[in-house]
């Protein structure tokens, strides 16, 4: 069985529960992603992001992110997207990300879990959104179908799992209302 699982260096909030929800929905390849613009394409029309209508809809607050989480948090995707696609070099980590690369490498080995696919803009187009999902793999068990692993400074990690399968209505419900705000604003 799939799981989708969403990688975070600093604590893993509620709302990660609906982003790995709308993950589970997109389903063809972007045709198109600008990483400097955050921006998805598909048949030359722009997409919101998942992450972009959580925080539209109030379900991330920005506030408690400054710059420099945001750019570790960069880093550790990069580097253990590297990592995951064998392609790493080692010799350019910063010292500052080595724990989180770490814990992430201790995540895999200790639970099994291997990546089939890593950090691969993906949109849905019934519903008009997209999406990069961290990574989607297997768990040696297939027990887990979505969840977040939380990667700390000291090397160790904790595993989150979204059990609910609400979380997908909830995102649904959110979506629309971004839709219908986007769409009736004057």
């Amino acid at each position: 069985m799939d799981c989708i699982l969403d990688k975070k260096s600093g604590h893993v909030e509620p709302w990660a529960a609906l982003q790995t929800a709308a993950y589970t929905l997109l389903d063809t390849p972007a045709q198109s992603f600008d990483e400097a613009e955050h921006a998805y394409h598909h048949n030359g029309v722009r997409l919101p992001s998942v992450t972009q209508i959580l925080q539209a809809e109030g379900f991330i607050d920005m506030r408690f992110f400054d710059a420099y989480s945001r750019e570790r948090g960069r880093l550790v995707h990069l580097a253990t997207h590297y990592d995951d696609m064998g392609e790493l070099d080692e010799d350019t980590l910063d010292p500052v990300i080595e724990p989180y690369l770490r814990a992430w490498r201790k995540f895999r080995q200790e639970s099994g879990f291997t990546v089939e696919s890593s950090e691969v803009p993906m949109v849905n187009i019934k519903y008009g959104f997209a999406g990069t999902p961290d990574v989607r793999g297997r768990f040696p068990k297939g027990a887990l179908r979505r969840g977040a692993v939380e990667l700390h400074d000291d090397g160790t990690y904790k595993l989150y799992q979204f059990p609910d399968r609400n979380d997908v209505n909830v995102w649904l419900a959110a979506l629309a209302c971004h839709t219908w705000k986007t769409n009736n604003r004057r």
